[in-house]
């Protein structure tokens, strides 16, 4: 029986020790494997006259600052850049010496194009794989044809003597700003990809787009394209915009007068309160500054105030536009332009931009102008 025990604990050990050794060697096989190559495409390119240039391929950071990827030097006419296989992201290719600027988007497939200097979008996409650059090019292609109707009935209106004819092509060119806007809506809801967000990005720019159908477009995107850098940033500013559309309580602020002292917006509040975004060199701002002083003399005794946020960077020119205008009503301002901390908190990228709150200070309404501004502030005044 001992010598049996010890027989079959022996052969035991051995086999142990050769699982063991067996399992060590297919570690020291898979160890030894070499890793996949990662998969590259080109961005290539033919440009004129930059032979011996520097191309530059920049990308953009969360807060959209440009980073470089990478720089070559163009030979016979040609730039190649290789770019690993990645989340798709907006691009630049820029050369030294010259503005040509060419988007791109890079990531999900090659790029080989002749360049069209004059319009980059009507670059020749010869042999191009990637389906999200060509997409982007044919929808930015299709609204700059848009955008020539607009110019066109523009320079109809300034032509034309006749008012009948002004009024008739003014409704038009609301008909058609109307109808891109909601092409523009259908677009970011049915790509939700990069494309969709560089649409959705040109839309949050513009203060008269429907936060709402933004947001809810936004969030139905795949959750690799809502962490792309582009995405990223959206979000912040959907955040930010959040806190600042009507039915929301106005974020507090304060800011410093031309005479060096503190005002908070809850100070400056009345029965009804205008927040005003403006500027001295912004000239669709100044030729609005004669209605707000003529509503600010007909209405302030009944509780109307105003307060305004400028976004100069020189004091002179602030001061000497407010002396000028006749503004008469609170004026503050860090001088520090787009960078303007209230401006920040209110996700204010152009201007002239208004608030109109109640007595609470709550949001009632944004961006009404002349005969619908005096309206909202005269029934808010009533209520």
């Amino acid at each position: 029986m001992t010598k049996l025990y010890l027989f079959r604990f022996l052969k035991y050990k051995f086999m142990k020790k050769m699982l063991i050794l067996g399992f060590s060697l297919l570690l020291v096989v898979v160890s030894c494997k070499t890793a996949p190559k990662p998969i590259l495409y080109d961005v290539k390119g033919k440009v004129s006259q930059l032979d011996q240039h520097q191309a530059y391929l920049t990308t953009f950071d969360r807060n959209l600052k440009r980073k470089v990827l990478d720089t070559i030097l163009i030979q016979d006419s040609l730039f190649i850049f290789k770019v690993p296989q990645q989340n798709p992201s907006i691009a630049i290719v820029s050369f030294e010496g010259s503005k040509l600027q060419i988007p791109i988007i890079i990531g999900d497939g090659d790029i080989n194009m002749i360049v069209n200097e004059k319009n980059p979008f009507d670059s020749n996409l010869v042999k191009t794989t990637s389906k999200l650059t060509q997409k982007f090019y044919l929808y930015e292609k299709n609204i700059q044809k848009d955008k020539q109707k607009g110019q066109k009935m523009i320079q109809a209106y300034q032509m034309t003597n006749s008012q009948a004819e002004k009024d008739s092509i003014r409704h038009a060119f609301e008909n058609w700003k109307d109808s891109a806007k909601r092409n523009q809506y259908t677009f970011i809801k049915n790509n939700k990809d990069i494309v969709g967000l560089i649409v959705m990005q040109s839309l949050i720019n513009d203060p008269n787009s429907d936060f709402q159908k933004i947001k809810s477009a936004f969030e139905s995107y795949p959750i690799n394209v809502q962490r792309s850098e582009l995405g990223k940033n959206i979000h912040t500013v959907l955040l930010t915009k959040g806190a600042t559309e009507i039915g929301g309580r106005a974020p507090n602020f304060s800011g410093t007068t031309p005479e060096g002292t503190k005002i908070s917006l809850s100070q400056a509040m009345g029965k009804v309160t205008i927040i005003d975004f403006w500027a001295s060199w912004c000239r669709p701002c100044r030729m609005e500054n004669p209605y707000l002083v003529q509503l600010y003399k007909k209405y302030h005794d009944q509780g109307l105030n105003i307060i305004s946020i400028s976004l100069d960077k020189d004091k002179a020119a602030w001061l000497n536009a407010i002396e000028k205008d006749s503004l008469t009503w609170p004026q503050v301002s860090e001088l520090k332009y787009w960078q303007e901390p209230i401006a920040k908190i209110y996700g204010v990228v152009s201007i002239p931009q208004t608030y109109i709150l109640d007595s609470q200070g709550i949001i009632r309404a944004k961006n009404l102008r002349r005969e619908n501004l005096e309206k909202k502030i005269k029934e808010l005044l009533n209520d």
